[in-house]
């Protein structure tokens, strides 16, 4: 067993480590990128949505503009106006906003697709630009670098800390698995886990899973991504729900549900965070947000490890400077500050999100700020994104189907065949 300086758990397999229980439209310039001068100036008008990370940004924005001299205004809206708000600006041109921020989980291959976007290379230089992280996964196929990941955020695995710890649990686990208990690195462990845990008559359930559609459609994303699997296939641009991986993660869910506590339809993750809060539930998935909303309650009762499986739904706001944009130039200002060290650690203590440059993920000062970040890091390169041009209609007929499945109406192989052959057939992944 590993310790650190703090007092919450981090479990990565069988490793155990105790750690900290914190977690207006101005004139547009002649060129893009030249930066700094008086191209730079003037104000810029930014679309973002309610969210801590957009309180973040909010918050540090005066200082951008003190050093720059760049009026800022941040529209922070909720996700129903954004979503109007963003198609209108990168697909109908309204040059209403000089910064469009997007959901870098679901909306990249759109973005990558179709949205009237600038390349954001001219404007936070080459260098920069190596060193974000992932940055391939924000890049055009001819090799424009369209969105700027403000942090990054991804599922995890929060789990009962003093359960785990415990010698008697983990002898009885061991003889009945013939294995040590220690955080799932697969969801056949974790559902292992939490069908030992599960002891209603104790008031205490397996895990916590919600039913709402949206909650439970990032559930299949989950399990979908972490087989290594996607909901459509970028080269042919075709759907890919009827596959052995869909009809798995349908599986999971259903047996999940099962030991999750009565009334699970009508709850979403945010519920699942009072449950654990309250020590009804062994472990559970959630973002990572909820070690440091969760954590705050429970101290070293709550252990994180990175999520089961082979990838993970990648989690952050994509900032884009649209084709319209009055002030591209003060966009890419704006832009280069969000990547600097200084809002980045500001960030990552207000929120304890990932810092989105390699040299911050590798730097001392981050890690101080932020004792997760060789677990978080080890996430980083297994994140990805749903293969879809068209997430929530696409994200409605999966939920649709798991209903299905959780109601016995059908199976986990009829609902993938019925998504990928009446609900939605004749359509493509790439529309």
């Amino acid at each position: 067993m590993k310790r650190h300086l703090t007092t919450r758990t981090v479990m990565s397999g069988a490793l155990i480590a105790v750690v900290s229980a914190g977690l207006l439209v101005g004139c547009a310039a002649d060129e893009p990128g030249e930066s700094g001068g008086e191209a730079a100036a003037g104000s810029i008008r930014i679309l973002a949505v309610e969210g801590p990370e957009t309180d973040a940004l909010e918050a540090e924005a005066a200082t951008f503009s003190s050093e720059s001299g760049i009026d800022v205004k941040i529209d922070k809206v909720a996700r129903d106006i954004w979503g109007q708000r963003k198609v209108a600006e990168l697909t109908q041109d309204a040059g209403t906003y000089d910064v469009v921020f997007l959901g870098g989980g679901d909306d990249a291959v759109w973005m990558l697709k179709h949205a009237h976007v600038q390349d954001l290379t001219p404007y936070i230089g080459e260098d920069a630009l190596a060193d974000v992280v992932n940055h391939e996964l924000f890049t055009t196929e001819d090799g424009a670098f369209v969105g700027a990941p403000q942090y990054y955020n991804f599922p995890v695995t929060l789990y009962r800390a003093d359960l785990f710890e415990d010698p008697k649990e983990q002898a009885a686990f061991k003889a009945e698995y013939g294995r040590e208990l220690a955080a799932p690195t697969t969801f056949d462990e974790f559902i292992e886990i939490a069908t030992f845990f599960n002891r209603p008559d104790e008031g205490l359930y397996g895990t916590c899973l919600g039913g709402v559609d949206w909650s439970v459609f990032l559930d299949d994303t989950y399990f979908t991504y972490g087989q290594g699997a996607n909901f459509g296939d970028l080269e042919t641009g075709e759907l890919t729900l009827d596959t052995p991986e869909q009809v798995a993660s349908l599986n999971y869910i259903k047996q999940l549900t099962a030991l999750s506590a009565p009334g699970w339809e009508s709850l979403s993750f945010f519920d699942c965070d009072n449950q654990m809060k309250a020590g009804s539930v062994a472990l559970y998935q959630n973002w990572l947000y909820a070690w440091n909303a969760v954590g705050g309650d429970m101290g070293d009762k709550l252990g994180i490890a990175p999520p089961a499986g082979e990838q993970t739904h990648l989690g952050a706001m994509l900032a884009t400077i649209p084709e319209a944009a009055p002030n591209p130039d003060g966009a890419g200002e704006f832009i280069k500050w969000m990547l600097s060290d200084d809002f980045q650690l500001a960030q990552t203590e207000q929120t304890g999100n990932l810092p989105v440059l390699q040299t911050q993920q590798d730097s001392d000062e981050f890690a101080a700020a932020l004792p997760e970040l060789e677990l978080l890091k080890s996430v980083a390169g297994r994140l990805t994104y749903l293969h879809s041009t068209w997430s929530g209609e696409l994200g409605s007929g999966v939920s649709e189907a798991i209903a299905k499945v959780n109601a016995g109406e059908m199976t986990a192989e009829e609902a993938a065949s019925w998504l990928q052959n009446e609900k939605f057939a004749g359509r493509k992944a790439i529309e």
